[in-house]
């Protein structure tokens, strides 16, 4: 086994809980911005204070004692708001228990959860009112409905659909809260806070199964924020703009509770279409995202280099820029500033979590001007355990552990892969309502088993992810294949969307690495490229990957679509239902994977002609017969 830790960077100023740390900044940062935000996309700009956020969160934390919802479990489900975060920060700072809910989630599964983590009140946006009618009916549990958002249309009041349970707009709570508070209430702020008592119910995506419900201790979130604070420093009024889902722990600890804790104004965004727009109006600084965003930018440059034909000159720019770097001179922002300018002209920093990206793309980012810095972590463990910093910056790794966090490789040798396992303070207390989940999810000496495989760089000892437990693919020969890895090199053509590789088993018993490509159709339109271009480009694709990967590793067969993967709601592939689907639809068809290489997936239903199995067969032996002549030679 292999153990990592890390020295911290800076001194953090201590604190036990959330609500601790939440005053401190509205003491520390008082007048200066905490948010701003729209109601909608064609409104003006508003603007909260940290005094204002706090006088918020105090009324509102009121209001929820007021109507009975002391120690209660409350989900929230809605769009990125001032709201959602005021709703939040009341629950964890003095209410209960909060269960953020993924606002993408069909109705049913909705109120699965709502039953799952018997809840006593849900905050929600308009848009879930008939959900919402549909839980007053089924979960007689549910005590109060509190509308963040209105709907734009009802026929009926809502006092009645609601019959039998408390019903409240938003406001309404506010204005109860506030009187209360003049009143002289002190029962929000004077109840105590035991940083061992949960403070979040997180359900996960499930790519696998049915999603698991994280229990994370008031303490855990509060050391996560620490441990990013010991190797991560920005200055105070840091524009962050809010894009990921705040259910999603990576957004809710590291842009809402950690940018409240350094002074961040938080910028809410108005939405995918806008975020360029965003960007330039709010001269936002920092992004907390995940690799297809970043990815998106990058595509987006590469464009537009292209069509003006300044690819090249901007290569050699970056060149010369590196050449300076080196004698302590850094033009980047003003030799690449029309670049910049297409970001708002402001934007310095990325954190990129969720998923790996290819280092090429941190790389160009980084030689222009922009920080992009990539971690780890999971919702289990609050989630972030490692990242790169100013001081460690290796692109395709994910840096060192946070402070007081260590990591362990479950290997036999030093350098080998093995299971990526964490202990320290940001470790989830289990699963809720489920022991053998929970026990499962820790070894006998109480490491944390995140399921994921990784190594160690040795020439920097930086963290390398390279994929999965239960994606691995095992070949017959033993020799085991992570799809991350070879997904990842995939994500350099931009005319291939999205990819799953997975392993097909063949007729002899043994396993061949196989790929599923999704084609952008607006890139292939644009680049002139035909459909009988394509598979040669496809066959061009797979050569030149193959080259860079051990033979073993190697893709042997592909499909291409333009039907995007079956996806969880933070767009993560779900593996095994992409699999199942491909495979009914061969079963249907009566055929086999191989015979569909080179093939447009999507039209399989449909009669076009098929290589016979016989066919197929033979040239596998054959294919086999190069291969293990080629590892004869290489010996």
């Amino acid at each position: 086994m292999q153990i990592l830790t890390a020295k911290p960077l800076f001194t953090v100023r201590p604190f036990s809980d959330l609500r601790e740390m939440f005053r401190q900044s509205v003491s520390l940062y008082g007048n200066l911005p905490a948010f701003r935000f729209r109601e909608n996309p064609k409104e003006d700009i508003i603007r909260r204070t940290y005094r204002e956020l706090g006088a918020d969160v105090d009324a509102f934390g009121t209001a929820l004692l007021k109507i009975g919802l002391a120690d209660s479990s409350i989900a929230i489900i809605g769009e990125n708001s001032y709201r959602w975060s005021i709703s939040h920060l009341a629950v964890v700072n003095g209410v209960g228990l909060s269960v953020p809910l993924d606002r993408l989630l069909p109705p049913e599964e909705i109120l699965s959860l709502l039953k799952r983590g018997r809840v006593s009140a849900v905050i929600f946006d308009g848009i879930y009112y008939e959900t919402m009618k549909t839980a007053h009916k089924m979960l007689p549990g549910i005590s109060a409905f509190i509308c963040m958002k209105a709907p734009k249309k009802t026929d009926e009041l809502p006092e009645e659909t609601f019959s039998g349970a408390h019903y409240f707009g938003f406001e309404a709570l506010l204005t109860i809260g506030r009187k209360a508070l003049l009143e002289g209430d002190t029962s929000f702020g004077d109840r105590p806070i035991d940083p061992e008592q949960i403070a979040s119910l997180l359900f996960t995506s499930g790519t696998t199964s049915q999603s698991k419900g994280v229990l994370l201790r008031n303490r855990n979130i509060a050391a996560d924020i620490i441990a990013i604070a010991k190797v991560q420093k920005f200055p105070v009024g840091t524009r962050m703009l809010s894009i990921l889902p705040l259910h999603h722990t990576f957004e809710n600890t590291c842009c809402l509770f950690y940018g409240l804790y350094f002074g961040a104004c938080i910028c809410v965004c108005d939405g995918l279409r806008y975020i360029q727009k965003n960007m330039e109006e709010y001269q936002i600084n920092m992004i907390i995202g995940v690799p297809t965003l970043f990815e998106s930018f990058y595509k987006k440059v590469m464009d537009v280099l292209v069509k003006q034909k300044k690819l090249e000159t901007v290569r050699t720019m970056i060149k010369i820029t590196r050449v300076l770097r080196k004698v302590k001179i850094d033009l980047r922002r003003s030799v690449f500033k029309r670049i910049h300018k297409a970001f708002g002209g402001s934007f310095r920093f990325g954190i990129c979590g969720a998923a790996p990206i290819d280092p090429e793309i941190i790389q160009f980012f980084d030689d222009i001007g922009l920080h992009i810095l990539q971690g780890y972590g999971l919702t289990e463990t609050s989630p972030v355990v490692a990242g790169c910093n100013y001081k460690v910056f290796v692109p395709g790794t994910v840096g060192l552990p946070l402070g007081d966090i260590t990591i362990a490789i479950d290997n036999l040798k030093d350098g080998d892969e093995g299971e990526i396992l964490v202990k320290g303070p940001v470790v989830m207390q289990g699963y809720f309502e489920d022991p053998d989940a929970t026990a499962a999810a820790f070894d006998e000496n109480g490491w944390f088993r995140t399921g994921d495989v990784g190594r160690v760089d040795a020439r920097n000892g930086c963290i390398l992810i390279t994929g999965r437990l239960k994606s691995m693919i095992v070949l017959k020969s033993g020799k085991k294949v992570f799809p991350e890895e070879i997904e990842q090199l995939i994500t350099r053509y931009p005319f291939i969307k999205e990819s799953m590789v997975f392993g097909d088993n063949e007729i002899d018993g043994d396993v061949t690495i196989s790929a599923k490509f999704v084609l952008d159709p607006n890139i292939l339109s644009n680049e002139g490229i035909t459909e009988e271009e394509l598979v040669s480009r496809l066959d061009k694709v797979v050569k030149e990957i193959n080259l860079e990967i051990p033979g073993y590793k190697g893709i042997r067969h592909y499909v291409y679509s333009f039907q995007d993967l079956i996806k969880t709601t933070t767009l993560k592939v779900k593996r095994p239902n992409e699999i199942r689907q491909m495979q009914e639809r061969m079963d249907r068809a009566k055929v086999k994977f191989r015979q569909l290489t080179g093939r447009n997936i999507d039209l399989l239903d449909s009669s076009y002609p098929i290589t016979p199995l016989e066919d197929i067969v033979a040239a596998t032996a054959e294919e086999k017969a190069l291969e293990a002549k080629a590892d004869l030679s290489s010996v």
